[in-house]
Formats: structure tokens, C-alpha cells, sequence
């Protein structure tokens, strides 16, 4: 009998004599051609587009590669930590949406709000709640694998304590209103020193301020406050418009009483010099002829008040008075050409 449970024939067991034949002859070929095979597939690797690899030999660093495309390391020896160092990173803080883990645009709605994250108090000890998110990414891979244990817990600590300590630098107005920009630099300032310092290897792109509001039980004055600075911004605003369609209005016409008070004063600067220069030459002829200025003189006055006046009365040379009645102004002297 044989294995099979039945009596095989003489060529059943030539033939099987002839395969275990074949494959002892065969197996130890195929065997090391496999081992050869696995042990080439293992020496290779691929980097995409955007990726580093850190390769280490032996457990100590050896090189850095940048290059993509197909790589070749040491089997066994060789260890090999793809990075990838174009991928912008984000961590939210108070929220979390359902954006993937590397983006290039802002992040979405939110999905779920997580308040112990986001509420944090002010300079002026107000409490107020801030969901906000960093944007980063790899900028040394060496570091960011060796430097610092678990980089990505650690930078949302550090980022955490940074945005804490900058909030409580400002008031809760600052926060809520116009000064979120200066506290996003402030942010990004801070942690990036910090990166830098532990050498983390992460450069800090970005820091985002999603919504922050007052706690629910002060929501509400708040957002009276809010709607009356409002109120008062469209005052400023209107008064700050009327000043400017007035303001030069009120200018050009203190411009045209200067320039009016400018000509009266000239005219009458000249009218002075005009008097005075007739006065001098009038004094000349009066210091060459003074007989003949002074009859001239006294006939010019009287050419000039006779008309004017309604009853002439002449007194004689023995003092009586002798009332004249004209008939008009030129009975009296005759009238300038």
C-alpha cells in the first residue's frame, strides 16, 4: 500500500520518483531566488512629490533625501521616515471640523465645539470664548522626527499657552473687535520663537481667529454693547462726512474775506500814497508861489462847499452881515467842467 491507500503501479512510482527528483533539484534555486528578490524589493523605496526621507543606518542618522522618485537604501540596516514638508498642517483649538489633515485654503464650518479649549480670560478679567486653529508645516525634517518627542502634541500645547498668554494681554475688546489681527501676529510670533528655540522643525504659516464671543450668561450685553459702539462709529462717521463736505466750504470763504481784506488794504495803501504824493507836490508850488497857492487853494474849498450849502451870508467891512439868497448852485460859482 502507499500513502495514497491503494497499491500504486510500477509507473506511478517511476514518475513520482521523478518529480521529488525535479524538486530537490529545483527548490533550493527558487528558494534563493525568492530570498533574492525580497531582499532587492526591501532596498528600495519611493518619495512623492513634496516628501523627504530621513535615513538612518544603524539606528544614527546618515542622510537627508529630497529628490522624488525611486531610492535605493541598505536592507536591514537602513531605516527610512518619509516626511512630507509641503503640506500645510492645521490644529484647532475649541472646535473641530471635518477639513483633512493637510490643506491649502482656511478651514471649514466647524462640526463640533469643544468649550474648555476655547474659553480663556482677558487683560481686564473677562472671560470669553475663542475657537481658533495654526497653520504649519514641516521646515526641517531631521528635527521634526528626532528633536522633540511627539512634535505635534507638543506644538498644541505650546500653542495653546502662547494664545492664552496673549489674550491675557489685551482686554476682552480687543479680542471681539478690532485688534484681531495684532493678537493673530502676536500668536504667531511667540510660537514660532518657540519652535525655533526647542528646534522643532515647524515652521509656523498661519494663525486664524475662527469666532470669539462673551460666555452665554453675558452674551447678550454684550451684543448691546456692540450694537452701540456700532451706533456710535455711524455718528463718527456722519459727523466726520459733514465736516468734510463744510470744511471747505468754511475755507474758500475765509479765503475770499482775506483776499477782499488784502485788495481794501492795498486800495487804501495806495489812496495814502497817491494823497501824500499830491501833498508834496502841492507843498512845492506853494514853497515856489505861496500868493498864488493859497488864493488857488482857498478857491478850490469854496468850488467845493458853496454848492452844498443853502444860505450864503457875507459881512461887509464894517461888520454887518448881509444875508445872500442864491437861486441855485450856480449863481453862486460857476460848475467844474
Amino acid at each position: 500500500m502507499s500513502r495514497f491507500g491503494f497499491e500504486a503501479g510500477p509507473e506511478v512510482a517511476r514518475q513520482w520518483e521523478k518529480i521529488k527528483r525535479v524538486v530537490r533539484r529545483v527548490a533550493p534555486p527558487v528558494l534563493v531566488l525568492g530570498a533574492l528578490a525580497a531582499l532587492f524589493a526591501g532596498s528600495l523605496y519611493t518619495l512623492n512629490a513634496g516628501e523627504e526621507a530621513v535615513i538612518t543606518r544603524f539606528g544614527s542618522y546618515r542622510a537627508t533625501v529630497q529628490d522624488p522618485g525611486l531610492h535605493f537604501k541598505w536592507p536591514f540596516v537602513d531605516r527610512v521616515y518619509a516626511v512630507n514638508v509641503e503640506g500645510i498642517r492645521r490644529q484647532e483649538f475649541g472646535f473641530r471640523s471635518n477639513e483633512p489633515a493637510y490643506l491649502n485654503t482656511s478651514p471649514a464650518a466647524s462640526e463640533e465645539f469643544i468649550e474648555g479649549e476655547s474659553l480663556m480670560l482677558t487683560g481686564d478679567e473677562n472671560l470669553v470664548n475663542a475657537d481658533w486653529a495654526i497653520l504649519y508645516k514641516v521646515a526641517h525634517s531631521y528635527n521634526f522626527l528626532f528633536k522633540v518627542q511627539q512634535p505635534e502634541v507638543t506644538l498644541g500645547v505650546i500653542a495653546e499657552s502662547a494664545y492664552r498668554r496673549v489674550v491675557a494681554s489685551h482686554e476682552l475688546d480687543d479680542v471681539l473687535t478690532d485688534r484681531k489681527d495684532e493678537i493673530q501676529r502676536e500668536v504667531m510670533a511667540d510660537l514660532q520663537a518657540i519652535c525655533d528655540k526647542y528646534e522643532m522643525g515647524i515652521l509656523i504659516t498661519g494663525v486664524q481667529l475662527q469666532d470669539a464671543m462673551p460666555p452665554d450668561p453675558v452674551r447678550e450685553a454684550f451684543l448691546d454693547v456692540s450694537s452701540a459702539k456700532e451706533e456710535q462709529q455711524s455718528k463718527i462717521n456722519e459727523a466726520l462726512k459733514y465736516e468734510n463736505e463744510r470744511l471747505p466750504i468754511a475755507r474758500g470763504e475765509a479765503s475770499k474775506q482775506i483776499n477782499d481784506a488784502e485788495a481794501y488794504k492795498q486800495r487804501r495803501i495806495n489812496e495814502a500814497e497817491g494823497a501824500v504824493s499830491r501833498y508834496k507836490a502841492i507843498e512845492a508850488e506853494y514853497d515856489a508861489y505861496p500868493d498864488i497857492m493859497r488864493t488857488r487853494l482857498y478857491l478850490e474849498m469854496v468850488r467845493e462847499v458853496l454848492p452844498r450849502v443853502k444860505n450864503v451870508y457875507f459881512v461887509d467891512e464894517s461888520g454887518e452881515t448881509v444875508k445872500f439868497l442864491p437861486i441855485g448852485p450856480s449863481s453862486v460859482l460857476p460848475q467844474q467842467p
